[in-house]
C-alpha cells in the first residue's frame, strides 16, 4: 500500500496552528466544566493533646491530600504516608520544608518546630500533581484562610469556573523551550552501519510555559531522540552517561529478536554503566517492532522523569490486512503518556495548554504510536473521529477494530490510524478526568486536540458520510440512521 508518509517532527503535517477566538469557543463546547471545589475545609488532623509535641497523619493519593486543611498546634509534626500507587510528596510552597518524594507504601516524619504560627500553602511538587487537586493548607497554632472560590456561590462561582476554564483553554497551543520525540539521525558507517548515540544526563525541562522540572533526559530532550531504522539494518547504539550519580543501562522494549546481551538489564545481560562511562552495543534489526527505549537499572528514578524514547523498526502498518478505508495515511506520530516523577501528567512531557495538537484535512489519516511510560493506566478518548487499532505492542492484528477510547496501561503501546471524518476542533484527552482538570474549572495535563480543516476538494467536503466503520463492528449504515424527512422529533 502506497502512502503519502512524512516524517515524525514537531511539523510533520505542514500546518501553521492558528487558533482564534471561534477555536476556543468550539473547544469550550465540547469538553465540560471543570468539577466543583473540593469542600474539605474544615479538616482537623488530631494534633494538639496535652503531654508535649504530637503528629499528624496526613495521606498522599491520586490526586489529594488528606485531610485538605491540617491544624496542627505549635511544635507538633506530621506523619506523611502514602496510600496511592504514584509517587508523591508533601512541600511548603515557599520551600522551607518537605518531605522526599515517596514511593507508594512509605512514610516520613516531618518536623514542623520552626514555623510560624499561621497559615502555610502545601502541595505535592512532582509536576502536574498540585494541578490536579494535590494542594491544602497548614494551620500552624490557628484557623485557616478559605481556598479561593469557596465562598462563592449560584452564578457568581460558575463565572469563576467559567473564567478559569477560558483562560486556561485560551492559551492553546502554548510554546515552550524545547520539544522531544525528534528523529535522530545517524552517523552511518562505511558498511552502512547506522550508529545512534545516546547521552543520559540532568537537565531542566518545561512541561508548561514557565514551569521547569528537574528531568532526566537522553540528548537533551524528553521524550528522548526517535530512533527510526528499517527490518535488517545493522545498528550500532551507543550510550554516554553523564549522571552524576547514578549507573545506567538501556533496554530495547519491544524490539523483537534483539540478542541477549542487548537486552540492557545490569548484572544480568552485562554490568551497568557507571557515570562518565560509554556503554556499545551493534545488533541487527530483525523484525518490525514499535519499541521503546529506557533504563532497566533504577527506573523508578530515571525512566518516569524522562529517560525514555520510541524506537520504530520499519512501517508496521504494512505488515497488516487493513480495510480497504485505510488509503490516505499522511504522517506518522508518537505519543507517550506519563504521569509519575517530575515530568508528571503529559502528553510527550509537555502539560496542556503546551501539548502539541494534531491537524489533518478531510480524509486524511494518521498513524499514531501510543506508549505508556508511566505508572498508571490511561484512557485514551478522541472526540467524533475514529481510531482503528492496527497493533498491540508491535504486533499486527490479524482483525483491526475501531474505538473511541483506548486504554493503554504501562510498558504498552497500541497503534492506530485516526481518521479525519469530520472539521472542527475536537477534543483528545485521557478519560480520568484529574488528569485533564483542576478543582478551579482550569485544563491541565493530557489534554489536547485534533484539528480538522476543509480538504480543499468540494466533493470531498461536501461529502457527510462516515468512511471509518461503516458497516464494521454492528455499526449501521449511514441510511440505516438517517431519519426520513418526515419525522418528528
Amino acid at each position: 500500500m502506497e502512502t503519502n508518509e512524512e516524517t515524525i517532527t514537531g511539523s510533520s503535517l505542514g500546518v501553521t496552528l492558528a487558533l482564534g477566538a471561534a477555536v476556543i469557543a468550539v473547544i469550550l463546547s465540547v469538553f465540560a466544566l471543570g468539577r466543583a471545589l473540593a469542600g474539605d475545609s474544615g479538616g482537623d488532623g488530631g494534633g494538639g493533646g496535652g503531654g508535649g509535641p504530637s503528629s499528624v497523619d496526613v495521606t498522599l493519593t491520586e490526586f489529594e491530600i488528606s485531610p485538605a486543611t491540617i491544624n496542627v498546634a505549635e511544635g507538633d509534626g506530621l506523619n506523611v504516608t502514602n496510600d496511592g500507587t504514584a509517587t508523591h510528596n508533601l512541600k511548603l510552597r515557599d520551600g522551607s520544608l518537605g518531605t522526599a518524594d515517596l514511593n507508594a507504601g512509605d512514610a516520613a516524619t516531618l518536623d514542623l518546630s520552626s514555623l510560624a504560627a499561621g497559615s502555610h500553602d502545601i502541595f505535592c511538587s512532582i509536576a502536574g500533581h498540585a494541578e490536579a487537586g494535590m494542594t491544602g493548607t497548614l494551620v500552624v497554632g490557628g484557623e485557616a484562610g478559605e481556598d479561593p472560590g469557596a465562598a462563592l456561590t449560584g452564578a457568581a462561582r460558575a463565572e469563576w469556573l467559567r473564567a478559569n476554564y477560558e483562560a486556561s483553554v485560551a492559551a492553546f497551543p502554548a510554546e515552550t523551550e524545547a520539544i522531544g520525540n525528534q528523529v535522530m539521525e545517524p552517523e552511518v558507517l562505511a558498511d552502512g552501519t547506522k550508529v545512534f548515540e545516546l547521552t543520559i544526563d540532568e537537565t531542566r525541562w518545561e512541561v508548561a510555559p514557565g514551569e521547569f522540572v528537574d528531568a532526566i533526559a537522553y540528548n537533551g530532550m524528553v521524550p528522548g531522540p526517535t530512533i527510526k531504522i528499517d527490518v535488517g539494518d545493522r545498528v550500532t547504539i551507543r550510550l554516554v552517561n553523564s549522571l552524576d550519580d547514578q549507573a545506567t543501562t538501556i533496554h530495547p522494549h519491544g524490539i523483537f529478536m534483539h540478542p541477549f546481551e542487548v537486552d540492557g538489564v545490569g548484572y544480568v545481560s552485562h554490568d551497568p554503566t557507571m557515570p562518565g562511562e560509554t556503554y556499545e552495543v551493534t545488533f541487527v534489526a530483525k523484525e518490525p517492532s514499535v519499541g521503546m527505549y529506557h533504563g532497566h537499572d533504577n527506573g523508578v528514578e530515571q525512566v518516569i522523569n524522562g529517560a525514555f524514547g520510541a524506537w520504530l523498526v520499519g512501517d508496521i502498518w504494512d505488515f497488516v490486512d487493513l480495510p480497504a478505508e485505510v488509503n490516505n495515511i499522511v504522517g506518522e506520530r508518537v505519543m507517550v503518556l506519563n504521569d509519575a516523577g517530575e515530568v508528571g501528567l503529559t502528553l510527550n512531557a509537555k502539560s496542556f495548554p503546551a501539548t502539541e495538537p494534531y491537524v489533518l484535512k478531510k480524509g486524511e489519516q494518521l498513524v499514531m504510536h501510543y506508549y505508556n511510560e508511566g505508572l498508571t493506566a490511561h484512557p485514551m478518548h478522541l472526540h467524533n473521529n475514529a481510531q482503528l487499532v492496527i497493533a498491540k505492542d508491535g504486533y499486527p492484528l490479524a482483525q483491526p477494530y475501531y474505538l473511541d477510547t483506548l486504554n493503554v496501561a504501562p510498558g504498552e503501546r497500541y497503534t492506530v490510524v485516526i481518521f479525519a471524518e469530520a472539521p472542527g476542533v475536537w477534543v483528545y484527552h485521557c478519560h480520568i478526568l484529574t488528569h485533564v482538570e483542576r478543582d478551579d474549572g482550569s485544563v491541565f495535563g493530557m489534554f489536547t486536540a485534533l484539528i480538522v480543516e476543509d480538504s480543499g476538494d468540494a466533493a470531498v467536503d461536501a461529502d457527510t458520510s462516515r468512511t471509518a466503520g461503516n458497516g464494521r463492528n454492528g455499526a449501521p449504515s449511514e441510511a440505516a440512521t438517517e431519519p426520513a424527512d418526515d419525522a418528528t422529533s
